[in-house]
């Protein structure tokens, strides 16, 4: 499409969709805005209108993967009924949104890397943000006494470094380079994580 046919920020809603194509098929490092430029159809000058810097791009990208990470873990979440107590009901709605979490990894490694990628550029405000949801998981644990209010605090890093630190793993070995760890395999390793996470916890 030439330069002259994007009207009203079409230009970069359309670089960020070729972006995020790009770290789906290629991950993060293959993006170049030169590149990007060429591939729609537009000067390098028009994307620097928009994107000042590839650490801008990026930054870009990087939200948006976020976001979309915690919209999986509030899908997650909000598919649990509202049966049995309220502690009881907490505890699961956090074990949904731990296993999503690694899940949302496992089904889009390049998505996850680019989420949390390194990037110079200051983050902006998140909608939603994942660490938000996640939050407030541990918040109705407290309020609903399905764990000591005590473990408030450090209670969102713990099941963080759970879910965040398993993910990590298990995405370095299944690159599509790689094989992959078997799905029984995975699904093991999240419930014995997620189920350490909610122990530790009460």
């Amino acid at each position: 499409m030439a330069e002259s046919s994007y009207h009203h920020g079409h230009l970069k809603s359309a670089l960020i969709e070729a972006a995020e194509q790009v770290v789906l098929e290629h991950g993060v490092g293959a993006l170049a805005l030169r590149d990007l430029a060429r591939s729609i159809g537009v000067s390098p000058s028009a994307v620097y209108r928009h994107f000042p810097s590839r650490e801008h791009l990026v930054s870009t990208v990087a939200q948006r993967a976020r976001e979309e990470l915690a919209r999986s873990l509030l899908a997650a979440r909000d598919t649990v009924p509202n049966t049995g107590t309220k502690a009881s009901r907490a505890t699961r709605r956090l074990t949904a949104i731990g296993h999503a979490y690694v899940r949302f990894a496992i089904e889009n490694p390049r998505a996850f890397e680019a989420a949390f990628t390194p990037c110079e550029v200051p983050p902006v405000d998140e909608h939603p943000n994942a660490w938000e949801v996640l939050v407030e998981a541990v918040d109705e644990m407290a309020a609903t006494g399905a764990m000591p209010r005590s473990r408030r605090d450090e209670a969102p890093l713990i099941a963080w470094v759970g879910v965040h630190g398993l993910s990590t793993i298990i995405t370095a070995s299944s690159r599509p380079s790689q094989p992959g760890l078997h799905h029984s395999t995975a699904e093991h390793m999240i419930d014995t994580v997620v189920d350490g996470i909610i122990r530790a916890l009460r």
